[in-house]
């Protein structure tokens, strides 16, 4: 089996359908197969797998749990149970676009011995129409990402990705203690190789109320990255830790200044603190922007006073010149 498509669905029942419709409108020239885990949902997701499959039997197979077991462990058994040499995820409320998507990410993986993984960028829709739908790609397009690149913030939509399987051992204890498991699925495989890019979207990454992501604010989904890259800077090789670090120090300042737009003072002056005991500023750190988020959280009127005093010195500056 050269592919495995897997889904992991709970209470998805009025998504699951198109989920499996992008699976069912792939077109390669090697066999795939696509493997579902359900997670004892609440509402009819069952009924509806339960239709494609006695459709297609033939390249569905469902795994069914039977008791809920959490998102971490249902991605972790639908990942064992493929059979594919490549994988390619997906939650069951998002879903496929392009026929091709398979085919080329496996002729990618392919042609790229040296990739664990591949994949592409994706559009972010909102399901109540609030927002126009977006393009979600990483901010520096290029052939070819690393870990250290991964490290800095997850640029992978979670249902883009096709890994190279037999990489891992095993998922290892801290892997089901992070706060999300796409982007630490994504540095697992990462560890082991680069990553391969094709810009070109194909597949939607839906944004709505029940999203176990898409569903927090701001400052929750701000949160969700302190504490994972907290996790990271345990675990990750040696080489890489004050990668991991910095990044780690900078999603404390974006969550610090985004406690002090709420007016939650208290909020930013903890994240400082924490900040400053978790990365131990040195060299490696942006101290210039640790110390500007340190004046906020602590004298928000101080720091307001000398943005005041450099702006006008900026446009004294400018009509000297």
């Amino acid at each position: 089996m050269k592919v495995s498509a897997a889904i992991t669905a709970y209470n998805h029942e009025r998504f699951i359908g198109q989920a499996i419709e992008g699976f069912l409108i792939q077109k390669t020239d090697f066999p795939c197969e696509l493997v579902i885990v359900e997670d004892c949902s609440t509402d009819g997701t069952r009924d509806v797998i339960r239709r494609y499959w006695d459709k297609a039997s033939d390249r569905i197979r469902v795994l069914l749990n039977r008791h809920n077991i959490g998102g971490f462990r249902t991605l972790v058994r639908a990942y064992n149970a493929c059979r594919g040499q490549y994988v390619a995820p997906m939650d069951g409320d998002d879903y496929w676009v392009s026929p091709d998507k398979l085919q080329r990410q496996a002729d990618l993986l392919d042609s790229r011995p040296d990739c664990a993984m591949c994949f592409h960028p994706v559009s972010m829709v909102w399901e109540d129409g609030s927002r126009d739908p977006v393009v979600f790609r990483p901010a520096a397009v290029q052939d070819t990402y690393a870990l250290a690149d991964l490290l800095e913030s997850n640029f992978i939509g979670a249902c883009s990705p096709m890994y190279r399987k037999g990489l891992l051992v095993g998922h290892p204890p801290w892997f089901f203690l992070a706060p999300v498991a796409d982007w630490t699925h994504h540095i697992l495989h990462a560890q082991h190789g680069d990553i391969g890019y094709i810009d070109e979207p194909m597949g939607v990454y839906r944004q709505h109320p029940g999203g176990v992501y898409s569903a927090q604010d701001q400052a929750a989904k701000l949160r969700i990255a302190v504490d994972t890259l907290r996790r990271l800077c345990c675990v990750v090789p040696r080489e890489h830790r004050s990668k991991a670090r910095l990044s780690l120090c900078d999603a404390y300042c974006r969550l610090a200044w985004e406690y002090c737009d709420q007016g939650r003072y208290d909020k930013a002056r903890q994240c400082v603190s924490e900040c400053l005991r978790e990365v131990r500023p040195g060299l490696s750190t942006p101290v210039r922007r640790l110390m500007a988020t340190a004046l906020r959280a602590h004298a928000p009127g101080l720091h307001r006073r000398c943005k005041r005093i450099l702006k006008r010195a900026g446009h004294l500056g400018m009509r000297r010149a």
